[in-house]
């Protein structure tokens, strides 16, 4: 009998002791498992999601509350939160915001993305802004952003992370070989 209510007394004091020490994340161990997140999907980016690409928003500049309103509405749209991280690392979060606020689809990001074209973003601001986009217009843009707005032309791009699969832009019989060709 007493050998039983003392391993129930040591488990009890165990339980009690894990309590204690089982805390809720403060805000320091939020900011390293953020981190560790980020590290994570910037080595392998066919993992990223939408709370990576709202806290990318929100790490370049855009409100929260604009973030995720971003989030969703590409969600709504077909965005993949993948072409949106290649945006990210091809252009920035401002652009990101604005052209998918302005409704250009998925197909439409990955050809500039592929191409390396910015479309006019001052333009498709008026239309960002009619559907719900609230940006901060009182800094002036950055010599960075006028230089691609008025060259629509990314300056060095960076190079593309691997992605394993085929590409969503060419239809999977155009990637076949063909037979034949155009005799000379």
């Amino acid at each position: 009998m007493v050998t039983i209510s003392l391993v129930i007394g040591l488990v009890s004091i165990a339980a009690l002791v894990a309590c204690a020490a089982a805390q809720p994340a403060g805000e320091r161990g939020r900011q390293h498992s953020a981190a560790r997140r980020r590290r994570f999907v910037q080595q392998h980016p066919t993992y990223v999601n939408s709370l990576d690409i709202r806290r990318e928003l929100v790490r370049g500049g855009i409100a929260p509350d604009q973030a995720q309103f971003i989030t969703d509405k590409a969600a709504d749209q077909g965005i993949k939160p993948f072409t949106m991280w290649l945006w990210l690392a091809q252009v920035d979060a401002e652009a990101l915001a604005v052209v998918v606020a302005a409704d250009l689809s998925h197909l439409e990001l990955l050809a500039h993305i592929s191409d390396g074209t910015v479309p006019d973003l001052e333009e498709l601001k008026l239309f960002a802004s009619v559907n719900g986009l609230v940006l901060d217009d009182t800094t002036d843009a950055a010599p960075r952003r006028k230089a691609l707005v008025e060259a629509a032309v990314m300056p060095q791009r960076k190079p593309l992370p691997a992605v394993l699969g085929s590409s969503p832009l060419v239809p999977a019989a155009a990637r076949l070989p063909r037979q034949g060709g155009l005799a000379a």
